[in-house]
């Protein structure tokens, strides 16, 4: 999980990076997670990156952090936003952005810990899957996973950045618990994410990685065929 938090005043920054690191360390162990400091917006908008989260400080020496957020919310609407600020007459401008908290200044550590959680819940109930290995237990993203293929009781989770992961659940675990919509049953041995499709021929389905490769079942073909006509029309 990538949380940004863009505060000029550098010790309340640092204050805040350390209350984010404890809090997911002590309350949450199993995920893991990038922090990453910036003090302008500038820095913030000229990165690449695509954060899960921005805990935002609205008083920033280049600008109202606010039109920061509505630029976001263009760009990157599934991007979680925690508002900060010492002014309480903000309040109502943030939900306007879909902010997920407001936190007044000074940040009251049980308010952020309430705030950071339930938001970790939520996002987590959405967008990752606990996988559990032979040895340890995973927290992956669901967009990167490229399809999972079963192998009997068990099964083989296909990772964008080309690892094979092997879980002791089974596809029928994994077809039932996956609410996500860009995943598709396609074949009694293949649940795939129709986000990572780019070619199909005949039965087959080109991924965007060659970490492994699905067909397409007869019996599974209309209802694949339905599935991947409304997904693209959301693109």
């Amino acid at each position: 999980m990538k949380i940004a938090v863009l505060e000029d005043a550098k010790i309340e920054q640092e204050q805040l990076l350390q209350s984010v690191a404890a809090i997911i360390k002590e309350d949450l162990p199993e995920v893991l997670f990038e922090l990453t400091p910036y003090t302008t917006m500038q820095a913030f908008e000229e990165t690449e990156e695509k954060y899960d989260l921005l805990i935002l400080d609205l008083h920033l020496p280049d600008g109202n952090g606010l039109e920061l957020a509505r630029r976001l919310r263009k760009q990157h609407t599934d991007t979680g936003i925690i508002i900060i600020t010492a002014y309480q007459e903000h309040v109502y401008e943030g939900y306007e952005v879909g902010a997920f908290r407001f936190l007044p200044k000074p940040v009251d550590p049980e308010r952020l810990k309430d705030a950071l959680l339930q938001y970790i819940a939520e996002y987590r109930s959405m967008r990752y899957l606990l996988v559990p290995t032979m040895t340890e237990q995973l927290v992956l993203s669901l967009d990167e996973i490229v399809c999972i293929e079963s192998q009997g009781k068990r099964s083989v989770v296909y990772m964008q950045d080309g690892r094979n992961i092997e879980s002791k659940k089974s596809i029928l675990d994994y077809t039932m618990e996956i609410e996500y919509g860009s995943f598709v049953r396609v074949h009694r041995c293949y649940l795939v994410n129709m986000k990572h499709i780019v070619r199909l021929k005949d039965s087959k389905i080109v991924f965007d990685t060659d970490s492994c490769h699905a067909e397409i079942s007869r019996r599974n073909r209309a209802e694949f065929e339905t599935c991947f006509s409304a997904y693209l029309k959301t693109l």
